[in-house]
């Protein structure tokens, strides 16, 4: 492979929006498959990258990266995304379902524990915007991550559906669950900013 073979399988890739740690990944599986190819099977670059982008077609194959968001972006980017998202859900309810069970026995220490947790999102956030780590409008756009999205449709739906058949479920939510949705928000809230500011990829933009 010369060159002008290398910028060509770099434009392709480039053409189907990879984060740069999974551009650098696929990019060497991509060349090392083209490049085997070309020796094993005697034939010219043009037939190895199509026979490789071929192989690769599923992979990169370019899909909705959210239910809620418009971009398109390759399946194995989104694959990678998806599984980072269900492991910061994981995260998020594991310390809210702690945090709640922490305030049936003393409201002090839930008390404390959410002040904790403001003061670590107040701080990443400072920390984002002093050393421009993110800009206004990404953080803004945080907001209305597809993931919090998602999240607060699951939560608001069965108490939609059950208003329309007749049960109030809003005072259970006030009583049983206000305190767990609260920290369980703020954690992905924390935890989306945690990732930009180390520029791993999270739909932010």
């Amino acid at each position: 492979m010369n060159k002008e073979n290398f910028r060509e399988v770099e434009i392709y890739l480039k053409s189907r929006n990879l984060s740069p740690s999974v551009f650098a990944e696929v990019y060497d599986h991509f060349v090392m498959q083209v490049s085997d190819l070309m020796a094993h099977h005697k034939i010219s670059f043009q037939e190895a990258f199509i026979q490789t982008a071929i192989n690769w077609q599923n992979d990169l194959k370019m899909v909705k990266a959210d239910w809620f968001s418009l971009k398109r972006i390759a399946r194995i980017e989104k694959d990678i995304l998806q599984q980072r998202f269900r492991k910061i859900m994981l995260i998020s309810f594991s310390v809210s379902v702690f945090a709640w069970i922490v305030s049936t026995i003393s409201e002090d220490i839930y008390f404390g524990s959410v002040i904790l947790i403001f003061a670590v999102y107040f701080g990443f956030s400072l920390y984002a915007f002093i050393f421009r780590k993110i800009k206004f409008s990404e953080y803004r756009q945080k907001s209305f991550h597809p993931l919090l999205l998602r999240n607060i449709l699951m939560i608001f739906l069965p108490l939609l559906a059950g208003y329309l058949f007749g049960y109030n479920l809003w005072d259970f939510l006030d009583t049983k669950f206000s305190k767990l949705i609260l920290i369980y928000c703020m954690m992905i809230h924390i935890q989306l900013l945690y990732f930009h500011t180390k520029k791993i990829n999270i739909l932010l933009s």
